[in-house]
């Protein structure tokens, strides 16, 4: 499950990497994921959800022209 903006944790930082912060993860080891909160969120593997079928048909349709064939390789 994603969390809500109402989950979101702001962190305000000084020094080299002064400026606002998002938590994303508290690991159980103590670390914490964190990103600046000028970026856009990206998702976790795993916690994305599936495209529907005009968001999978526009993604083909604009980048479709760009990919190789594929190599043969395995």
């Amino acid at each position: 499950m994603t969390p809500s903006m109402s989950d979101t944790k702001l962190i305000k930082l000084s020094g080299d990497l002064a400026g606002d912060w998002i938590l994303d993860a508290e690991l159980p080891d103590g670390r914490l994921v964190i990103r600046p909160a000028k970026y856009p969120t990206v998702l976790t593997p795993g916690t994305g959800r599936q495209l529907t079928e005009e968001e999978l048909e526009a993604f083909w349709t604009q980048h479709a022209p760009h990919m190789l064939p594929p190599d043969a390789e395995g």
